[in-house]
């Protein structure tokens, strides 16, 4: 009996996976609430503008990373495993190269602009720490992703489950400590301990046998593979960041502060989409790596939108509720930004129902098509969000207006692009996405109108 139990456990994976990440994320969602009752609004700004620059310090890998997490996949469903550990060995060597490289280029630049100014401005001092803290943050994070998707990637999803549920809490409580003691500068922690953490947890799996590996030639053949994928990921990430270089851009610090909390918003809403995303990634890169069946793949895709439609258009509609009163009680400093996670979260909604349905490109290695959706999202975005700002309301409301369209738009484009290239039913795709999702937001949305 003990034992059956045991295998419904270690099969139900993908369940246990999300169940984990909602948990983590949930966490991660008490840190930016506490954190936001006591630190104020323009400190945040600072805080979201450096996260920016760390941000794009992590395409320094050159699409190595990208490539191993498509490649390494495949090459265990191939049963290959001397590739498998050439990719392993090459993405390692690489990404700490140009890592510490990054690291001694960033510090020179943080010593030098901000020389004289450390101690004697309160501003400069802020932005100085937490840009002086981009790179070592960035590699620490770039291994426990790395080190997280290896033990997935090898079917340990279970173990992956709970040590990122553990390393969580663990890094949870340092963040909290940190944020009473130091304000500000205690923002960081919690990031910085949760991927420190991860990578002293996974690194008896994901790195066992891994050694430094010099091969320049291998290294050029990663970096070809998975550039197309990290120039897809690069415009993805510019795509997230528009909103926030409009209000940089056009508005203000305290502004970006204040639109931190549309993006807990957004964060909420792709939570449990993006996690099956992942799971769904990996299984269908070893589904493909074995029988490079296509139509299998779209009709795994259109079984797992559906489960991530009823679960979108539920969490919308629990956003749209529940953010007002939970900011007007908790982030009393931050009651500004309730209107704009409002409006972006139903754009949001629609487009998470089709997550799924890009790792297809991806798998497929549909390179070219994969660039052109997110150009086409990065367009959208900025025509729509910087648009409405300079001719409608220079307000994040309207910042939320332009992104949550731009994001309903790009689904839509993923749908008719899926259909006409594989011939596959346009409404079995829509349907099974956006449909129950629709379902349940459109009476949600009356509802509350009827009441508030």
């Amino acid at each position: 009996m003990l034992r059956k139990i045991l295998d419904k456990i270690k099969n139900a994976d993908f369940i246990l996976v999300t169940l984990s990440t909602v948990a983590c994320s949930a966490m991660s969602f008490v840190f930016s609430v506490y954190n936001k009752r006591i630190v104020a609004t323009h400190p945040l700004g600072i805080y979201s503008t450096c996260l920016l620059a760390q941000t794009y310090m992590n395409y320094a890998q050159f699409g190595v990373l990208n490539a191993y997490n498509r490649d390494y996949p495949q090459a265990l469903g191939r049963k290959d495993y001397d590739e498998a550990n050439r990719l392993k060995n090459t993405a390692m060597t690489f990404m700490l190269i140009v890592y510490a490289i990054v690291f001694v280029v960033f510090e020179m630049w943080v010593a030098i602009h901000y020389s004289g100014r450390i101690g004697a401005d309160i501003d400069s001092t802020q932005y100085a720490f937490g840009y002086m803290l981009c790179p070592i943050m960035i590699l620490l994070k770039s291994f426990d992703d790395m080190s997280n998707s290896t033990v997935r990637m090898n079917g340990h999803y279970n173990k992956s489950a709970a040590i990122g549920f553990v390393r969580t809490i663990l890094a949870l409580t340092i963040g909290v400590i940190a944020i009473n003691v130091a304000g500000y500068y205690g923002l960081y922690a919690m990031t910085f301990s949760s991927a420190l953490l991860g990578i002293l947890f996974f690194r008896s799996e994901a790195f066992k046998g891994a050694k430094l590996t010099f091969d320049w030639n291998f290294m050029k053949v990663m970096i070809i593979g998975g550039l197309p994928l990290l120039i897809n990921s690069l415009i993805w990430t510019i795509v997230q960041s528009v909103d926030k270089f409009v209000i940089l851009g056009f508005l203000s610090t305290d502004d970006l502060g204040v639109y931190s909390v549309p993006l807990m918003g957004f964060t909420t809403m792709v939570l449990v989409p993006q996690t099956i995303s992942q799971v769904f990634y990996i299984k269908i890169s070893h589904l493909y790596g074995a029988n490079h069946d296509e139509t299998e793949l779209l009709d795994k895709a259109a079984y797992f939108s559906r489960v991530t439609s009823f679960i979108s258009g539920g969490a919308c509609i629990f956003v749209y509720f529940v953010m007002p009163i939970f900011v007007h009680f908790f982030m009393p400093m931050y009651t500004e930004g309730t209107k704009a996670t409002q409006i972006l979260v139903i754009g949001v909604a629609i487009y998470a129902t089709t997550m799924l349905y890009g790792n297809i490109f991806s798998v497929l290695k549909l390179n070219k098509s994969l660039i052109a959706n997110s150009v086409a999202l990065c367009i959208f975005n900025a025509i729509f969000s910087s648009g409405l700002v300079l001719f409608v309301d220079r307000s994040i409301n309207m910042v939320a207006i332009g992104t949550g369209l731009s994001y309903g738009l790009y689904s839509l484009l993923l749908v008719i692009k899926l259909s006409k290239r594989f011939k596959f039913s346009f409404w079995k795709l829509i349907v099974n996405s956006w449909g129950p999702a629709v379902g349940i937001i459109i009476p949600g949305l009356l509802i509350y109108q009827l009441v508030f």
